[in-house]
Parts: structure tokens; sequence; C-alpha cells
């Protein structure tokens, strides 16, 4: 009988853990650094980092039919870091930040009740970088 409920459990285990990946839409997180200090609700999220090396994914909700865009601001002290958006299952460029570099702007509107996902990749170690994006109606 123990036996037993130790394979339930890990097959549960199992299937829990493919269920939670399979949310992500195939990004994963995968970084390391010191001083990160992430906030993340469903429109907004920001990192802010002393040191940064690696990807990390996150994901903003459009809670309604609304026409949204996507805003986002960055500065980085040293390194280089692209950043890439995900709206309808297809990777693209947002922008490219190099040392000293800080970056102002907005996508085109989104329209729908959908997930837009955010990937920040790392060119190795940066240090000092802020990025902060929101999700604003459109007017």
């Amino acid at each position: 009988m123990k036996k037993f409920a130790g394979i339930i459990v890990a097959v549960m285990a199992l299937v829990l853990c493919f269920a939670l990946s399979a949310c992500t839409n195939g990004y994963a997180s995968n970084y390391s650094g010191t001083a990160i200090v992430t906030t993340r609700t469903s429109n907004e999220t920001s990192i802010s980092f002393g040191s940064f090396s690696g990807t990390c994914a996150m994901q903003l909700k459009n809670q309604g039919a609304d026409e949204v865009y996507l805003t986002y601001e960055a500065s980085l002290e040293e390194g280089n870091i692209k950043v890439y958006y995900d709206f309808n299952g297809e990777k693209l460029d947002l922008f490219e930040i190099g040392t000293d570099g800080s970056i102002k702007g907005k996508t085109e509107a989104f329209t729908g009740n959908k997930t837009i996902y955010v990937i920040i990749e790392s060119d190795g170690t940066c240090n000092e970088g802020s990025f902060s994006f929101a999700l604003e109606k459109a007017e």
C-alpha cells in the first residue's frame, strides 16, 4: 500500500511539473546575479539588478478586450542585453541596450484578452540595470 501511494505521489508531481512548465509558452527564466529585485503584477513587471547573466522571462496579461500598448523603460550601466516580446506565439525583437544606454518607448497596440511575454537575454554578465514594462490603454 505504501509503494502504491508513493507511485501516485510521484506521478502527480510529474504531472504538476509538466502543467506548470506549459504555462510559460516555452519561455523559461534561467539567470544568476546579485541584488536582483523583481516586481510582477498582471499588467506591470520590472527587474533591476547589480549584476545579471542569463535569461529572464516575464508575462503580462491584457485583462480585457481593450486595445493596449506595451510601454517600456530601461537603463544599463555595463554589458549588452536584447529584449524580445511575444504576443501571438512569435518571438519578436523589442530593443537592444548596451553599456551606458537608456531607452524608453512603446509597441504597436495589442487587442484582446491575451498574455504578452517579455524575454530579457544578456550577452554575458551585465551590471547595474533596470527594466520596466507595463500595459497601458490606448487612447
